[in-house]
């Protein structure tokens, strides 16, 4: 009799994930495989040409909210049609929950969460899941140690899909599309939907300024990120042009082909920055620096009140720069570019577990239900 899995994914980095362990599932003949998404992740899916159901729903702030309760109706709903025999989730954001939340609270069986960021867990619901599938080493500590939820290290699905990949060949033909030559070298400015906060706008403006004090061997380029606004890109794209550079937006379907376009990749606290530890990771060679901008107060305060880590662990492994001061930051950025520098990043991400097997591991380890391993 063929097992039935129910896949639910919302936010973006969760389809990034979940999109690697459909790929597998879908090619056996022993399944039964169900996938429900909302927006944003829905839209990854569909670029990957893997069907969905897409639920319209808004999110819900709290449990007692009009909004919860439609999600937790439709995953009942949801739940009676597929009649799965496990559950694999993605994670929302801690700020709200959807339907990743709602299906976890209505599923009586065998649960899994596929975690994109260590430790975290959205527990507005009430309901963990079983089982929370880790990066790492620290993304099990953390789980254990924040929430009391067991987890497991399966690696990270998503960055599978870089071995693929012709990374020269497609950092040659990124750059042409941004006009770079040989001789410049291009960085760039990987937004958040942060715009809220006077820190993260202080920080566009002295990345900005930094950046002009290369001129013309410089090319900036802008990637937004999925959760700003058209408004938010606009205030980027506005200011940065304000101060004087010739930014250009990063066209790129995806995030892997706009990052190979770079030499220095920056962003506040994005995981774009581990994005580029993979890549440099799969490379014969020295590709990219990434940079954290990490030298506002309000953006430091924040990172530390929502995430609960005084550190990432990216930066704690030294798989990405940090820039502490801003008076530092012209200076980083240049030495960001140096040949040397790069080296010493690829170097890092030589260190990471190899990626390659983590889709089949998840799938392998939902199968398996409740057994420990």
């Amino acid at each position: 009799m063929k097992k039935r899995l129910l896949i639910t994914a919302r936010d973006a980095a969760a389809a990034l994930h979940l999109i690697e362990v459909a790929k597998v599932a879908r090619a056996r003949d022993d399944l039964v495989l169900e996938i429900v998404t909302q927006f944003p992740a829905a839209k990854f899916f569909q670029s990957a040409d893997i069907p969905v159901t897409t639920i319209d729903l808004p999110a819900g702030k709290h449990a007692d909210t009009e909004e919860a309760k439609a999600l937790l109706a439709e995953a009942d709903r949801l739940l009676s049609k597929f009649q799965p025999d496990s559950i694999l989730c993605g994670l929302s954001t801690p700020f709200d929950a959807g339907i990743d939340e709602a299906i976890l609270a209505s599923f009586k069986g065998p649960s899994f969460v596929m975690q994109d960021f260590w430790g975290e867990a959205n527990l507005i619901l009430g309901r963990p899941a079983d089982i929370y599938l880790s990066l790492d080493e620290e993304g099990v500590r953390l789980s254990r140690e924040r929430h009391g939820l067991e987890a497991e290290i399966v690696g990270s699905p998503r960055h599978s899909a870089y071995r693929k990949l012709d990374l020269q060949r497609e950092r040659i033909f990124t750059r042409a599309r941004l006009g770079a030559d040989d001789g410049q070298t291009v960085i760039g400015f990987f937004g958040q939907g942060l715009h809220h906060l006077d820190g993260y706008r202080r920080t566009v403006r002295e990345w900005a300024s930094a950046v002009n004090q290369f001129g013309s061997s410089c090319i900036p380029v802008y990637r937004p990120h999925p959760r700003e606004s058209d408004d938010d890109c606009q205030w980027t794209c506005n200011t940065l042009r304000e101060m004087g550079l010739d930014v250009r937006m990063s066209e790129e379907k995806d995030v892997e082909h706009a990052l190979l376009g770079c030499d220095v990749v920056c962003s506040a606290f994005s995981n774009c920055t581990y994005d580029v530890a993979y890549l440099n990771y799969f490379s014969g060679q020295p590709l990219i620096t990434p940079l954290s901008l990490f030298f506002d107060e309000e953006i430091i305060a924040y990172f530390r009140k929502m995430v609960r880590l005084s550190e990432f662990p990216y930066l704690k492994a030294g798989l990405v720069e940090e820039v502490k001061k801003v008076g530092d930051l012209a200076e980083s950025l240049r030495s960001a570019a140096q040949p040397q520098t790069k080296l010493r990043y690829w170097q890092a991400a030589q260190r990471l577990h190899s990626p390659i097997a983590a889709p089949g591991k998840v799938l392998e380890r939902v199968l398996q239900g409740h057994t420990s391993c």
